[in-house]
C-alpha cells in the first residue's frame, strides 16, 4: 500500500509539474526583446551601409537610457520625459546625440522569433519613411547605439515599445 501511495504521489506531481511547466517558460522569456533588437541594429548596419557609412557598436550605457525611455515613452508617448525634458538630455551634451522611439500594438504577443521579427520590419519600415528618424540611423557623426524595446499590456493586447539612442 505505501508504494502505490508513493507511486500515486509521484504521478500526480508529475503531472502538476508538466501542467505549470509551459507557464514558467512563458514568464522565464517574457521579457526577452533581444532577437527583436539584434534585429533592429542588424537593419540599421544594413542601411548604414548602404549610404557608405560605418556600423554602430552597441553601447551598455546607451542600452541603460533606452531602457528607461522605452519604459516611459510606452505609458507617455512622446520624446518629451515625464520630468519635462527631452530624451536626449538624458546623453552627454558635449557629444552628437539623438533619440528614436518606435512602436506597435498587437493582440497577443508571445516572444517568439516570428512575431519579433514581424514587429522589428514593421517598426523599422516606419522609422525609415520618417524624414527624422531616418536621418538618425543614418547620421554620419553616430557611432555608438543602445537599443531597448518594452512589452507592456494595455486594455487592447500587447505593446511593443522601443527606444534607439544614438550618440558619438
Amino acid at each position: 500500500m505505501k508504494r502505490f501511495l508513493r507511486i500515486a504521489r509521484i504521478f500526480i506531481l508529475t503531472i502538476i509539474l508538466a501542467l505549470w511547466m509551459p507557464f514558467c517558460a512563458v514568464s522565464v522569456n517574457a521579457e526577452d526583446t533581444s532577437f527583436v533588437n539584434s534585429k533592429f541594429l542588424s537593419d540599421i548596419n544594413a542601411l548604414r551601409a548602404s549610404k557608405g557609412l560605418g556600423s554602430l557598436s552597441l553601447d551598455d550605457s546607451l542600452i541603460s537610457v533606452a531602457k528607461v525611455r522605452a519604459q516611459e515613452a510606452s505609458t507617455t508617448w512622446s520624446h518629451t520625459r515625464p520630468n519635462g525634458t527631452q530624451g536626449i538630455m538624458m546623453l552627454p551634451s558635449d557629444k552628437w546625440r539623438g533619440e528614436n522611439l518606435a512602436y506597435v500594438q498587437y493582440g497577443s504577443f508571445t516572444y517568439t522569433q516570428e512575431e519579433q521579427q514581424k514587429a522589428e520590419a514593421l517598426m523599422f519600415e516606419n522609422l525609415k519613411a520618417s524624414p527624422t528618424h531616418y536621418a538618425n540611423m543614418v547620421h554620419n557623426k553616430f557611432t555608438k547605439i543602445g537599443i531597448y524595446t518594452y512589452v507592456s499590456q494595455t486594455g487592447n493586447g500587447y505593446r511593443l515599445t522601443t527606444a534607439f539612442m544614438f550618440t558619438n
